[in-house]
């Protein structure tokens, strides 16, 4: 333990027992002292002059039992090369995010039914709130994303009744097991030339895993740079399988993000028998139905407080429990593909709490039309600039409602253009 006393755990059990039972899996070895691998067992084992038996695991009960995603998973790191080149839906709940708000939300509506869901990330952010517990730690600026990672406390951070908006790392979670786990893949992990690139220098000092690092990239890079990729991969790789029903996950590099969604299977489009109810009883609102809106109906309800009618009401599952804020609309367009399709029927919250940055919103504007919705009406993800003048007080600059498919030019909005604007909603889902 304190790298003084003894020699290793490995030799000790050996030698303290007639009959050892070592249970391990080689990539899971995420700290530069680890020495757990089955070779230098076996070799320990041999120059003692023990019979060495050696057994494979045939099934496993991690990840919703899916062997699939964990050789994808492997593959998709490029830890080894296997024959899973591709994730169906079918393997395990597997989805990736552009905005890690959004990712950690959706992780924090999953935790609301029985407290066993949280996020995680890479140890590339500074431990700043150790010292002082006002102080955020992980800080994304783009979106307004700031968290501390998980206090010491009597109460394991894993269980702990508050402890959701806290963020862990993988020493409080290797070896446990949660339903749902939000990954945030910092800048240790990248993507370029086709080739999954580590790079140790972007790990947070505080973090203790690759201690050494720098001093055996000085007298041995060589070994040092391969040290730390197999350290690196594998704690993500460990990171990802905590999820025994779905793991989410938000790229810090663009570039990984997009090498990962070309090895998931694209969900085939299925026309989508949606019943729209016209009248249903009073107990069921906002418990297992929502209102449906047309766009300009909901912008004019919420934004002007117009009195509308509603079309109807529709079943909402999937997406989190329901309150009398939340609200359905159908997408029209093909502008936010692959995560909205055309003809959806998306759920918005009316009260934006917080920053809106990268988030997807329902916006009303002038001066400018959407072609999507044949009017001054949008579903994109807000971006915004803001300037300060010389009291701190902030305005936007500009602001950008960005479409998620590519073949599509964003909106822009500026002040000085006289251009108005009113964010509806927040997206919350798609109802499948």
């Amino acid at each position: 333990m304190f790298s003084n006393l003894g020699e290793n755990q490995i030799k000790e059990i050996i030698k303290s027992a007639r009959f050892s039972v070592f249970f391990v899996d080689d990539c899971q070895r995420i700290h530069m002292k680890d020495v757990g691998c089955v070779r230098y067992i076996k070799q320990c084992a041999e120059e003692m002059g023990a019979e060495v038996h050696q057994e494979h695991l045939s099934s496993q009960f991690r990840c919703n039992g899916s062997d699939g995603y964990l050789s994808w998973l492997d593959n998709a790191l490029q830890i080894r090369e296997t024959a899973n080149i591709r994730l169906t839906e079918e393997d395990y709940d597997f989805r990736i995010y552009d905005s890690p708000t959004e990712m950690f939300e959706e992780i924090k509506r999953k935790n609301e039914s029985n407290n066993k869901s949280r996020v995680v990330a890479g140890y590339c952010w500074d431990w700043n709130s150790k010292q002082n517990h006002t102080a955020y730690d992980i800080i994304i600026p783009q979106f307004g994303f700031r968290k501390q990672w998980n206090f010491n406390s009597i109460e394991p951070w894993l269980i702990g009744e508050k402890s959701i908006d806290q963020i862990g790392c993988i020493h409080t979670c290797q070896g446990l097991e949660l339903d749902y786990v939000g990954v945030i893949i910092g800048p240790d992990l990248s993507y370029k030339n086709n080739r999954v690139v580590t790079d140790g220098f972007k790990r947070s000092p505080n973090d203790q895993s690759l201690k050494g690092f720098k001093a055996m990239v000085a007298k041995r890079p060589t070994e040092a740079l391969q040290a730390a990729d197999a350290i690196i991969k594998n704690t993500y790789r460990t990171l990802m399988t905590r999820g025994m029903k779905g793991c989410y996950v938000y790229f810090c590099d663009q570039a990984l993000a997009e090498h990962f969604r070309e090895l998931m299977a694209e969900k085939p489009i299925v026309a989508q028998e949606v019943r729209i109810e016209p009248v249903v009883n009073d107990d069921v609102k906002f418990i297992d139905f929502l209102p449906v809106y047309s766009i300009k109906a909901a912008c004019g309800y919420f934004g002007e407080g117009e009195e509308v009618s509603e079309l109807g009401w529709i079943r909402a599952e999937g997406v989190g429990r329901l309150n009398r804020n939340m609200y359905v609309v159908q997408a029209s367009g093909h502008s936010m593909e692959p995560r909205i399709q055309d003809g959806d029927f998306c759920v918005f919250n009316r009260n934006v709490a917080g920053s809106r940055q990268g988030k997807i919103v329902l916006v009303q504007h002038t001066n400018y039309y959407d072609p999507d919705y044949s009017g001054a009406y949008s579903i994109k993800k807000y971006t915004s600039e803001k300037s300060y003048d010389e009291f701190g007080n902030w305005q936007h600059e500009k602001i950008e409602l960005k479409p998620l498919n590519k073949d599509y030019s964003p909106i822009i909005l500026t002040p000085d253009d006289g251009d108005e604007f009113n964010v509806i909603g927040e997206f919350v889902g798609v109802i499948r």
